[in-house]
């Protein structure tokens, strides 16, 4: 790994990181702030009466306790999907940005190779993503001791942005690829994006049953189960190491990809 790229695509990148991860922290508190218990209990019994809406927008646990509360609004789909675009414009940045704009000409004319050049940028972004999710973690985790002390369930909470963690980087893995493949940061970009909201798509369809079922097998998010989690059941806990499979061979896959390449300059 070069320490100088490294410490250079870092500084680049950290006001992109920045807006993701204050967005991510009001969203939390929000969320926190929302919770009442006599409402929730309402809540419960819509939810209950409208189980295709609420499956719809990922809401599956409706137990009344305050850390089902919070796992349901805070993982039900905006911290699912804040972490996907910003991994879809990094990753973009790092690699397509380069080469679109000449600019890795330099770093190839350098001692570097391109196996270096990849794994740094690389890690530059699984460094932001770990940073941005626990950032985003230990904030929650403070507001809810603060605001109600003791209701959080802190371990199957911690376990579960783990889990989450996982996804996001399978995503990543598949973001990074296109982005050594393409030749331009627009084609990475819109490949990308594509290709996440696909899938997200995908997740929401077969959120709903029924003829849409089938489709759970087809997209990542299916390998999360919150509820199953929150419950420690070990089926739950253990399927998300699929996720770090697939996300080792994405990235294997994006340096090779990096390595072969033909250069349009």
């Amino acid at each position: 790994m070069n320490f100088t790229l490294f410490r250079y695509s870092c500084k680049r990148s950290f006001p992109l990181w920045l807006v993701f991860t204050v967005l991510m922290g009001l969203y939390a508190f929000c969320v926190v702030r929302m919770y009442d218990p006599v409402a929730g209990a309402a809540f419960i019994d819509l939810a209950k009466s409208l189980p295709q809406a609420m499956n719809l927008l990922g809401m599956t646990d409706f137990s009344d306790t305050f850390t089902a509360f919070v796992v349901n609004y805070l993982y039900g789909m905006l911290m699912l999907a804040l972490p996907m675009i910003f991994t879809i414009l990094l990753s973009a940045q790092l690699i397509a940005r380069h080469v679109s704009r000449g600019t890795m000409s330099y770093l190839l004319a350098s001692p570097n190779s391109r196996k270096c050049i990849a794994a740094t940028q690389r890690n530059v972004l699984i460094l932001n993503l770990f940073a941005m999710m626990a950032v985003c973690c230990v904030a929650t985790i403070a507001l809810c001791e603060y605001f109600y002390p003791g209701k959080l369930a802190i371990q199957p909470f911690l376990l579960l942005t783990a889990c989450i963690f996982a996804l996001q980087l399978a995503f990543a893995g598949m973001c990074y690829f296109f982005s050594c493949k393409c030749n331009s940061m627009a084609s990475a970009l819109t490949i990308s994006a594509v290709a996440c909201i696909l899938f997200y798509t995908v997740r929401l369809l077969s959120n709903l049953g029924g003829p849409f079922f089938f489709l759970r097998y087809i997209t990542p998010y299916t390998l999360i189960d919150p509820a199953g989690i929150l419950q420690g059941d070990l089926y739950a806990c253990l399927r998300p190491l699929a996720l770090l499979l697939i996300a080792i061979l994405l990235f294997l896959l994006a340096s090779h990809s990096f390595r072969k390449k033909t250069m349009p300059f």
